[in-house]
């Protein structure tokens, strides 16, 4: 079943007492790393795209036009292989056409390159109660490792979606892994109009990454962020091309990309607030 359908499922069964119970809605489960306090406080600051302020909130990389994904690579002091990015795009379907990408957990490994599996962790499924309904879940990741002579990579997400009629937010946190030490992540999807979408993620994540090389593990994790972004926008915007089409579109356009990934790289900054 897919996260889509399960939610739907969820919110039908559960009884008003369960809604009723307080609970901390902002807060997931997981591993907190030193950006975990950071994303929470990104969301709950977040300005309205339609606001006055939206131009400043969500620029993007100077000449680069608003159809495009622009990336910024962001540094950790003190740790050069923490891996942290923030990406912006707008994308040409209806808000809902891109949620139902993102809730679409079973095809996640046709979108993230790498993925071997991925699936919603049994009974990890409920709602909460808050300033809005929000859906909670668990998954499990199997991910081949950016090299061939490295093991597996597995590990477990903790995840929580609210959702008004003009947003939808995302955010993400390592539960448990392996070599992946830290994770957090946070999606926002705006609605501009009733065929736009704008698209930002950020995405942060440690690891114990052996004799990998910081320009490996950088390069890398930026290629498969392209293009799992490019993916996201690409089957939203063509709903009926299949998951062969999709990934290929996607590695193509990212396949451009090497320069402006290598000069992300370059250029990284910390986090602004």
């Amino acid at each position: 079943m897919t996260l889509r359908l399960a939610v739907a499922a969820l919110a039908c069964a559960v009884s008003p007492a369960v809604l009723a119970q307080p609970a901390e809605v902002d807060v997931l489960d997981g591993i907190d790393s030193v950006y975990s306090t950071s994303l929470r406080q990104v969301a709950e600051r977040w300005v309205p795209l339609r606001s006055g302020a939206a131009g400043q909130a969500h620029d993007t990389e100077p000449g680069r036009d608003e159809g495009s994904l622009a990336v910024t690579c962001v540094s950790t002091p003190g740790a050069d292989r923490y891996v942290g990015m923030v990406q912006r795009q707008r994308i040409h379907a209806a808000l809902a056409a891109v949620e139902n990408v993102l809730d679409d957990v079973d095809h996640f490994k046709d979108l993230f390159p790498g993925t071997i599996s991925v699936h919603v962790l049994p009974g990890s499924l409920r709602t909460v109660a808050g300033a809005s309904p929000a859906s909670r879940f668990d998954t499990a990741w199997v991910q081949r490792a950016p090299v061939f002579f490295l093991p597996e990579i597995r590990y477990e997400m903790s995840h929580l979606v609210e959702k008004t009629a003009a947003r939808a937010v995302y955010r993400y946190k390592l539960r448990r892994g392996d070599r992946l030490i830290a994770s957090d992540g946070l999606v926002v999807l705006e609605a501009i109009d009733a065929g736009t979408t704008q698209f930002t993620e950020y995405d942060f994540f440690n690891g114990h990454w052996g004799l990998l090389t910081t320009w490996l593990v950088w390069h890398e994790s930026l290629k498969a962020a392209v293009q799992s972004d490019l993916a996201i926008r690409i089957k939203a915007e063509h709903p009926g091309w299949n998951d062969e089409r999709i990934s290929s579109e996607a590695k193509r356009e990212t396949a451009t990309e090497s320069e402006r990934l290598a000069r992300c790289f370059a250029e990284r900054q910390p986090l602004r607030p």
